[in-house]
């Protein structure tokens, strides 16, 4: 019996097996016959990478929406745009996206970005089966540009988190950006994060978030929800400027619409706490509870143990979910 010739669940599982990445890095493994894509393309396009330059591709293709609804797992890997610095000359040969000649290229690219995150939002609303989602935002590092930080609006975001009722993986890695500053046409009630972030947890197995803006909303489930809840993995990663690690700031920023203010670091991390001891009596069986702090500069990472109770230290380079901690007296 040849391979293509095996009933549909095996072969779907020699695909799982081999995974979808197998298949996304040459295309042409989809077109062996017609019965084989039919497999085939179901796990190709069930985990789905997309970078910031591969939005504005989809944006125009007529083929995305198709495609993405076999999904159950979305990475979104997004980066900030940056202006040359005066002075500095360019190789003319580089034609990367994420540097733009000035700043009406600059705003102008920043748009067209965060309306490419909404409308991939309104193609996940028709993907009944995601389950896992990941948006990580990295700010560039090179000399030769000025990067812009506030690329991704709260708004997006909250488009992003509203498009999808089942997730049991949410995973929001945002150290590279930070929200738009008071005033900004993005910004408002409607673009405060936090709470929808909590809306979800009546589903949700694992959250990690690492962020520089955050509050207590994100931790508090719906009133009417009556547990238990199905987390098992919650990190909270705390990414805090110089300025914030200094317990003498007073430096203030902005958690979503009018009223909603994060003042000092100190209080937002036990504002934070406090909720996620509370949550503990409401969840079935937590295996992992851990608020952490880092600074931007530094690689060491602190924080609480809260199933123990213990202060800890995350050993340098090691992932949120690692399971090796240092106990601190």
């Amino acid at each position: 019996m040849s391979l293509i010739e095996l009933p549909a669940e095996i072969l779907l599982q020699i695909f799982d097996h081999v995974g979808s990445s197998y298949f996304r890095s040459d295309l042409s493994r989809l077109r062996v016959c017609k019965r084989w894509n039919g497999l085939a393309h179901i796990v190709c396009f069930r985990e789905a990478c997309i970078t910031t330059k591969m939005l504005r591709r989809m944006a125009s293709s007529p083929y995305a929406e198709s495609s993405l609804r076999e999904m159950e797992i979305l990475d979104l890997n997004l980066e900030g745009f940056g202006t040359v610095r005066r002075g500095t000359v360019l190789d003319p040969k580089d034609s990367s996206w994420n540097y733009v000649p000035d700043q009406s290229s600059l705003q102008r690219r920043t748009m067209e970005l965060n309306d490419d995150l909404v409308h991939l939002a309104t193609i996940i609303k028709q993907s009944r089966k995601l389950r896992t989602l990941r948006i990580k935002a990295i700010k560039p590092s090179n000399p030769v540009f000025e990067i812009r930080e506030t690329y991704l609006f709260p708004s997006t975001l909250r488009a992003l988190l509203l498009s999808t009722n089942n997730l049991t993986a949410l995973e929001l890695d945002l150290y590279g950006t930070r929200p738009e500053p008071e005033g900004h046409p993005h910004h408002g009630d409607d673009g405060h994060v936090c709470p929808m972030i909590g809306a979800l947890l009546p589903t949700l197995q694992r959250l990690r978030l690492r962020v520089r803006t955050i509050c207590a909303d994100a931790l508090r489930p719906p009133r009417d929800f009556p547990g238990p809840l199905p987390l098992r993995v919650l990190l909270v990663d705390f990414v805090l400027t110089e300025e914030l690690a200094n317990e003498k700031s007073r430096f203030t920023a902005r958690c979503g619409g009018p009223g909603r203010f994060v003042r000092l670091a100190q209080v937002v991390r036990g504002a934070v706490l406090s909720r996620a001891r509370a949550l503990l009596p409401h969840t079935s069986a937590p295996k992992m509870v851990r608020i952490l702090t880092r600074t931007i500069s530094g690689d060491e990472i602190q924080g609480i143990n809260v199933l123990t109770g213990k202060n800890i230290k995350v050993r340098k380079g090691a992932e949120w979910d690692d399971d090796s901690e240092v106990m601190m007296d």
